[in-house]
């Protein structure tokens, strides 16, 4: 197969120079580069840029520099268009862990991230970053040349300067030099580290990240959620913020999912301050801030132990903590206790030490060998080290590579006044940011989709990075950069990775062994095998005191651009987040109680006030946070991230200390005056006292046989289907409401980003919403999320009222749109009771001669101003499907078309396929006991159906839950076991 990605070659590499900046709306938020084609632009112009296009194109295709071979993950027809879809196994970095993915290649252009399904960490599944990731590889503002203080220059006049450093360093035994990097898992950059300080015995290697680890002393906690019957999570979000929350999600929604009316259902509690989307599936959930939650600790060690839990606690509490207790024991030793790592070290081993007396050591909680871990001891210290070292004048030479530490470092480090002393300064990043403007050189970094690398997952399955297209800029991967350093001018990057790996396998037959790993996306032999955990038999007594903080606050990343290296990509900002459903913005989360307290509304500035340190933060009120807890994020008030990133939010960063990262007690909260403008979805969506989401319970979700949906007359005519008639649905028990669906259904659609002005009109343009609702007592309540893609009714209102036939019923029930016929009269989308259509008020979409550009399916139509848009089952992959099934002269098999909201999401609540074939599993699926239609009595019979959300909580608590509120709009009209949900108190 002839070759898509052509690494760098050294010095071989011709130099490209910056390309002319399009014409456009560079303030908009949508997309970057967004704009109207130049008015001025005569047909002469136009002739002229063309010309000069193909001739350089021409010109650059004369010295190409020498192709590595790529091997596709599906071996291709022969007779296989040109221009069709090729697959390629490769693997991404998700903050240092490995997550196997399977890139799409339209003509030699990466299009959509799927997950891998042979790989033992993804599971062919992803997360909302990841299905981002494709973007940022076309990302406008990505750097595009080597900078010196500033300036654009060539890679040859870097290098001629690095000579004369590497002889002086090579003098000296590399005295004063050192390097930077995030924490890895890449054997390769790992060698090439370690080869640079065998060069440089005096070098130093120092490592930063400004998010958690999860090894502990050379090992990692490992869970096995198929096996654990009852599970306590403190502060630990394991379902969105693990590395291994893929796998452990299709673990745990496994165990709540019903079939043929039976559920062996799993039972979660979960002691948090802040809400999380791990909290939102808990059964049981109690909010406390870390100096109360050591108390909750403290009385479920008594209620273990048979003794007095104290009198500490309200009646709840006490209540929950005995139940607790006693489904522990009773579960045994099929339970596990999860401590986050945001907690303190005393905490952590407490869970340890209860999972040893429950005996789930082994059973459900095992140990996994680091994949972090430095056993030859290279690394230096952290972030704090190498602050120390440059203030002793130990450091004269600093690479930083990958990270950006004059933003995410904490405060009172004051990194970026430190790096001023440091003579020479490199930085290598895919941007010029923070940290890039306080360097001498900048080198621009390439994304992992045109490199070659390696990287090792959670359980240390490794993959290799297999690029899909040769680097669009004069970029460097970090290996590379390395391999340079140490023997200018260096290697390739895929000479160096199979360097790494043709030393670890030696082989007669390498070549066919290299091809193997490149077509599955896995090393085989590399998974690490568990272990059984030995930590102290017993908890060491926590620390308690009578005396707590007044506030205080808890420092988290951000839960779609995480501690601000996605920043500028559009497709995150602009994702609604899991709790607040917020966009474009951070906020302070305050609780329910301190806001009726001081009379705040969302918007309302409020200070926080540490010593000397002040930080003044629009509010925005989080239920189910602990009252005498506020929460700020991590990742916004970038100045350096891009256009779409720039002047967002307010920085957390400084108000971060290096010894308390994650919580730390404040002296003071109170409002200011002030109000910022902050944006949700949330009000767009509310339920307004209908029965929308129902619940049952797993003891028995049988008893809700007599709420299947009801087929009711009607003036519509019934439509025959000779062939496929196409359905979903969508398992409410499963669902953990992570997002994925959204962005995956964004990715394949080439659904455009509008910004953050557009949102807070309502015109946000994503086909499918995950919708949050809140029950019971706002100061703790319980949380569903609900995916709403568009119904396919049979009955279709949307359909009776549009005048020009823009929309219409398909042989395949299927309720299509036509965009060329489509006059933008938005009739459908008064007449749809969903709210699930999209009219693109604005020309959205970046120009053709944009980078984002590059990124769009060709399969998919991308729409100009003034039509509607919505779900359409991926039509287009319902086309390829039939067509593939035709020529084999058969009908398309079950599972063989999926949509891309179902192969995305990590929890398989998604099913679709065809219901005129009764063994298909949505058929199956359907005659579940708690299926349901959304606002089925408006008789729109739609083809998306949901099962009931499943609940199992204790039966020792039933009944004695938090009171409803007076305030509280419950549906008194549900039958059964099923519950109305409450509109979110900020609707």
């Amino acid at each position: 197969m002839s070759s898509l990605a052509q690494p760098a070659d050294g010095t071989d590499r011709p130099h490209r120079s910056e390309p002319v900046t399009t014409v456009g709306r560079a303030t908009d938020e949508f997309p970057p580069e967004a704009s109207v084609w130049p008015a001025d632009l005569s047909r002469r112009d136009f002739l002229q840029v063309m010309a000069a296009s193909i001739a350089l194109a021409e010109l650059s295709g004369c010295n190409r520099p020498p192709s590595k071979t790529i091997v596709p993950y599906v071996t291709a027809p022969e007779r296989a268009l040109a221009d069709g879809p090729v697959y390629y196994a490769t693997a991404m970095s998700w903050e240092g862990y490995g997550r196997g993915l399977l890139a799409r290649s339209n003509s030699g252009r990466p299009t959509k991230l799927d997950g891998n399904p042979a790989h033992p960490e993804s599971l062919g599944a992803t997360d909302a970053i990841t299905q981002a990731a494709v973007l940022s590889l076309y990302d406008p503002d990505r750097s595009k040349t080597p900078r010196y203080h500033g300036a654009p220059i060539d890679w040859a006049e870097f290098q001629e300067q690095w000579l004369t450093e590497h002889a002086r360093l090579q003098a000296n035994h590399g005295a004063g030099f050192a390097v930077l990097t995030e924490p890895t898992t890449s054997p390769t950059v790992t060698r090439m580290i370690h080869r640079l300080l065998d060069r440089f015995p005096s070098a130093r290697w120092y490592q930063h990240t400004p998010l958690a680890r999860y090894d502990r002393d050379g090992r990692q906690d490992d869970y096995d959620f198929t096996r654990a019957d009852v599970i306590l999570a403190i502060e630990a979000d394991f379902l969105l913020q693990h590395p291994a929350s893929l796998r452990y999600t299709r673990a745990f929604s496994g165990r709540r999912r019903i079939e043929n009316g039976r559920v062996n259902a799993n039972r979660l509690y979960v002691i948090e301050a802040g809400p999380t989307l791990t909290g939102s599936m808990a059964d049981h959930r109690l909010p406390a801030s870390p100096h109360h939650a050591r108390r909750l600790l403290a009385a479920i060690e008594n209620a273990l132990d048979h003794r007095p839990i104290g009198n500490d606690l309200s009646a709840v509490e006490q209540r929950t903590v005995e139940a607790l207790a006693a489904d522990l024991q009773a579960k045994a030793p099929n339970v596990v206790c999860v401590a986050g790592v945001e907690c303190d070290d005393d905490i952590r081993a407490w869970a340890d030490a209860i999972n040893v007396r429950l005996h789930a050591d082994g059973v459900t909680w095992h140990s996994l060998p680091s994949v972090r871990s430095d056993p030859d001891r290279r690394c230096a210290g952290d972030l704090a080290a190498a602050v120390r070292a440059i203030h002793d004048g130990q450091i004269r030479t600093l690479i930083i590579a990958g990270c950006n530490p004059a933003y995410t470092a904490p405060a009172d480090l004051q990194f970026a006044t430190a790096l001023e002393k440091v003579p020479l300064r490199i930085h290598l990043g895919t941007h010029v940011d923070e940290t890039a403007v306080a360097c001498d050189w900048h080198i621009p970094e390439s994304h992992f989709l045109e490199c070659w690398s390696d990287v090792r997952a959670y359980d240390g399955t490794a993959s290799i990075i297999q690029p899909l297209i040769s680097p669009l800029y004069a970029s460097r991967s970090l290996e590379e950069l390395l391999s340079f350093l140490n023997e200018p001018p260096g290697r390739d990057g895929y000479d160096l990775v199979r360097e790494t790996w043709q030393a670890n396998r030696p082989s007669a037959d390498f070549e066919q062994t290299w091809n193997g790993w490149l077509n599955t996306g896995l090393v085989d032999g590399t998974q690490n095998s568990r272990s059984k955990p030995s930590p102290p038999a017993r908890a060491v007594g926590l620390q308690t005191s009578t005396s707590a903080p007044a506030v205080t606050v808890l420092i988290r990343p951000d839960p779609t651009i995480r501690d601000g290296r996605w920043a500028n990509n559009g497709w995150l900002q602009e994702l609604p987040k899991q709790n607040s459903q917020m966009v474009w913005d951070n906020a302070m989360y305050v609780s329910l109680a301190f806001a009726e307290r001081e009379n705040l509304t969302n918007g309302d500035e409020v200070e926080l006030r540490r010593g000397s340190d002040r930080l003044r933060a629009p509010a925005w009120i989080a239920p189910g946070l602990a009252a005498d807890c506020v929460v700020i994020h991590l990742g916004y008030g970038r100045t350096r991230a891009g256009r779409v990133g720039d002047n967002r939010g307010f920085d957390a960063y400084r108000f971060r200390r290096s010894h308390r990262l994650w919580s730390d007690d404040l002296d003071h909260v109170a409002p200011a005056h002030g109000h910022g403008w902050l944006v949700s979805t949330q009000t767009h969506f509310t339920m307004e006292g209908r029965d929308i989401v129902r619940t049952a319970s797993a003891a028995d979700p049988a008893h809700t046989a007599g709420l299947r949906p009801r087929t009711e007359p009607s003036l519509y005519p019934d439509w025959s289907y000779p062939s496929y008639r196409w359905a979903m649905l969508i398992d409410l028990g499963t669902c953990i409401g992570c997002k994925a669906c959204v962005l995956a259904c964004q990715a394949e659609n080439n659904i455009p980003v509008v910004g953050k002005d557009q949102v807070a009109r309502g015109r946000e343009m994503h086909w499918i919403r995950v919708d949050r609702y809140f029950e019971g007592d706002p100061q703790n309540p319980q949380v569903l999320h609900q995916p709403v893609p568009c119904m396919q009714c049979e009955t279709a209102p949307c359909e009776l009222v549009c005048p020009v036939a823009a929309t219409v019923h398909s042989s395949e029930g299927l309720n299509d749109m036509v965009y060329n016929r489509c006059v933008g009269t938005r009739y459908c989308s008064n007449n749809c009771p969903y709210k699930v259509r999209r009219f693109n008020f604005l020309n959205f979409q970046p120009p053709k001669d944009s980078p984002l550009y590059l990124q769009k399916n060709p399969d998919v139509t991308v729409r100009a101003r003034g039509v509607m848009e919505k779900c359409t089952y991926c039509v287009q992959r319902i086309d390829a499907g039939r067509i593939t099934a035709e020529k084999a002269n058969r009908r398309v098999r079950d599972g063989e078309i999926r949509t891309a909201c179902q192969d995305a999401c990590p929890a398989e609540a998604i099913v679709f396929g065809d219901l005129s074939d009764p063994q298909s599993l949505v058929s199956r699926r359907k005659r579940e006991p708690t299926e349901y239609a959304l606002l089925e009595e408006l008789n729109t019979r739609p083809r998306t159906t949901y099962l009931a959300r499943l609940r199992n909580q204790n039966p020792a608590l039933v009944g004695h839950e938090v009171p409803v509120r007076p305030n509280d709009t419950t549906n008194h009209a549900a039958r059964g076991p099923v519950r109305s949900y409450l509109a979110a108190p900020d609707a």
